[in-house]
Parts: structure tokens; sequence; C-alpha cells
């Protein structure tokens, strides 16, 4: 055969012979395309009105639904089906490399979301239980109940054995009462505080040991604390640059729960009166009339022996302090956690498409592209889904459903665009009416 005068006539023959080389695989039920090429060679001087050719551009139109045009362009690139070159075993090994990689960091990240929504839920609770009041109550029983032990025992005499032991357990169970609602809640801010500091802002292995390393000032030991600088005073103490002054008095008494009644006040009491474990009838009568000032003396005798390590007034302002962690928890659900979650759905439809070998491996360019959209997928998607939740805001109702949501458009971009075209049309139509009412 002489090749065609007509480059439209030559390019569609070479375009119908890589097609008809990649139908080898199984890939055509039938041999039209055969047929049709053999008929087009057969023309001396094929030219483009001819019929063979003619009918040769509609078989190889048909053979588009089978073999799409990424493919036809992969096999003018010289891609070959089942191609196992060390260049496509290196990429595939590099894309799974990526996937494992983006897996394990979506789900650390996924934890610490998960975490924090479980602090948040503990903090919402014991602020709609009012928590603050019934310590207040559990302590004053704790105190009324040691009253009446005190004045039990200075009355001994005449109080029975079973009465003195029903007031002791009644003391007791008080006590175990009122320290189990304090360990509560100590606990739940020290998860909290530990969560806002360095779980969420450090969430990945390495990260706070990489920011301490750029962020943190080399200090000599024993040197003065820069107060000209308090940012940097901040971060070098959270780096344990220095050391702070609290732990050079007694490093045993920071790892205590919050807000603990100081030795120094403790120290006061025991120098000014006996420190006994039951309160004296003479002590209870000076100090009945005041209310508070008696609720006042309650709360600092149980803080210095260890039964409470909180007061209830500081109760309201932690709870709000703590509750901060809404602004943390904002975006991990509105931007990093749906973007994550859609780029790991583009990879997951590139890493099936490699599965096949009878499809070509997507270029560098076209991979990133995918995973980019996929991320804007998810974060636009959880912008639709919760539109009136802003930075800060109530997030904790944002979970797998989103989540999951963010991965089916980043694996399936089709719907995505779909939604949005969907969109489109709702909203000119919307526009069109809006403005044939006004007109009328």
């Amino acid at each position: 055969m002489t090749t065609p005068k007509d480059p439209l006539v030559s390019g569609l023959l070479a375009d119908a012979k890589l097609v008809a080389s990649y139908g080898r695989y199984g890939v055509f039920k039938d041999s039209a395309l055969f047929a049709a090429i053999g008929d087009a060679e057969k023309l001396d001087d094929a030219t483009a009105s001819q019929p063979a050719v003619v009918n040769l551009q509609t078989v190889l139109n048909d053979c588009s639904a089978t073999v799409p045009f990424s493919t036809l362009a992969a096999l003018r690139s010289g891609w070959l089906p089942g191609d196992m070159s060390r260049r496509t075993a290196f990429a595939t090994y590099l894309l799974v490399a990526l996937s494992v990689t983006m897996m394990i960091v979506i789900g650390k990240l996924t934890y610490v979301y998960n975490r924090g929504v479980s602090i948040n839920a503990e903090l919402q609770e014991i602020d709609n239980n009012d928590f603050s009041a019934r310590f207040g109550q559990s302590i004053r029983q704790v105190w009324a109940t040691k009253k009446q032990l005190g004045s039990a025992i200075d009355q001994q005499a005449s109080t029975t054995t079973t009465d003195l032991t029903l007031l002791k357990d009644a003391y007791y169970n008080s006590v175990d009462n009122l320290h189990s609602l304090d360990q509560r809640f100590s606990s739940l801010l020290v998860r909290a505080q530990g969560f806002m500091t360095q779980e969420a802002p450090f969430p990945i292995w390495g990260m706070q040991w990489a920011y301490c390393k750029l962020s943190a000032s080399t200090t000599k030991v024993g040197a003065p604390p820069d107060f000209s600088n308090p940012r940097q005073m901040a971060i070098n103490q959270f780096c344990s640059q220095e050391v702070a002054p609290v732990e050079q008095q007694g490093g045993a008494e920071s790892s205590r729960p919050l807000l603990k009644q100081s030795d120094f006040d403790c120290k006061i009491k025991d120098n000014g009166q006996d420190n006994t474990e039951v309160v004296s009838a003479t002590d209870i009568t000076a100090k009945v009339d005041d209310v508070s000032v008696d609720f006042d003396e309650a709360t600092r005798s149980l803080q210095c022996e260890g039964v409470i390590t909180i007061t209830p007034n500081s109760i309201s302002t932690l709870t709000l302090q703590a509750k901060t962690l809404s602004e943390v928890l904002s975006p991990y659900a509105l931007w990093i956690l749906p973007a994550l979650y859609g780029a790991l759905g583009g990879i997951m439809f590139h890493m099936r498409m490699i599965l096949n070998p009878l499809l070509p491996n997507p270029t560098l360019a076209r991979l990133i592209h995918r995973i980019a959209l996929g991320a804007l997928a998810g974060m636009i998607l959880a912008w639709f889904m919760a539109p009136g939740t802003k930075l800060g805001g109530e997030v904790t109702g944002i979970g797998f459903s989103l989540f999951t949501f963010a991965f089916l458009f980043g694996f399936s971009l089709d719907i995505f665009f779909t939604i949005l075209d969907q969109f489109v049309t709702m909203s000119v139509a919307g526009i069109k009416k809006f403005g044939s009412s006004a007109v009328s």
C-alpha cells in the first residue's frame, strides 16, 4: 500500500491501527475496525470523501466508547498495555507509599478530632448539668456532716456507738462523692488544656519538635528571663528551654491537679490553730453566723486536706475557658479533614485505574490535578453542609457523614460537578423568576 497523500487520511489510519492493536487484548466484540482498516488500505489514492475512509471514521468513532481519547493519547506516546517498565513500577510504588502515608495521617487527625469532640461533649454535659451548684452543695454537705460528727464526738457520753458509726459512714460517703466530682472535673480540665496546647496544634509526630527547633531561642541555664519579649518567653517555657520558677521550687507539685490550695496558706492555718480531722463545737459556733465565711473556710479546709483541688467559684470561669475548644476543632471540621478525605478519594481513584493493566497510568500533572480537585471538593462540601458554622462555632455535629461524602466526591468528581451544575441551573432559574416578577 502507498502512503495516502491526504494528511487527514494518513492520521486517521495511524490512529485506527493504534486502536486496533489495543483491541487485540479482547477489548472489541467484533472485527469491524479491522475490516474498515483493510478497506481503506486498498485504496491507491485515498481521500477523505471516499466511502471506505468515511466508513473507517464512523467505525473509529464507535470505538471511542471502549477506547477513550486518554487511552489513544497514551498509545500515541508509546504506551503499551501491561507496561511493567522500571519507571512505571517506581511511579506505582510512589503512589502506594503516598496513599499509605495519607491514610496514616488522616487516621491520626481523625483520632485527634474525635478526642476533641469527646472532651467538648463532656464539658457541655458538665455545663448543662449545673456542675458548679452540685459541687458547692457537696462541699456544704461534707462540712455539715463534719460538724455533726464533731458535735457527736464532743458529746460522746450521750451518743450511742450506732449513731456515731452512722455519722462516720455518712461523712465518709459525702467525702467520697465530693472527691469523685472534684477528680472528674480536674482531670477533664487537664485533658482539655493538654488537647488545646499540645494535641490539636501538633497532631503529627515530630511537629512539636520541629516547632521548638525553629521557634525556641537558646538560653543559658540560670539566665534571667527576658521580660521584653513575652511571646518568646512563652515559647521557651513551652519547649522546656528554660526552667520555670514553679519547677525549681517543687517539681512534684507541678503535676498535682489544678488550683490546689497553696501549702503556704495551709501552714498558716496549721500554725494558727490545730488542724484536726474534726472541728470542735466552739469553732463552729464562732463561724455559724456568717455563711459565706463558713463556706470559704470549708473550701479552704477541704483543699488543705486534699479532698478537693478546685474551688466552686472557679468552675464557671474554667468551663468558659475550656469552651474555646470549639475554636480549635473548627479548622479540623471545616478545612483540614474534609480536604484530606477528598484528596484521599482522588488517590484511590487513580490507584484503582493502575490495577487495570489495560488503562494507562496517569501522568504526574494529572495526578496532582485530581488530588487538588478532590481536596477542593471536600472543603466546598463542608461549607455547603455547614453554611451557618463559623470559625469557633458549634462544629461537634460534623462527623463521619461529612467526611464520608468528602471521600466519595474526591473519588468521583463527576458527582460533585453534576451537583454544582444543578446548583447553577437552579440559581439561573431563580434569577429569571426574580427578574420576571420585578418587571411585572
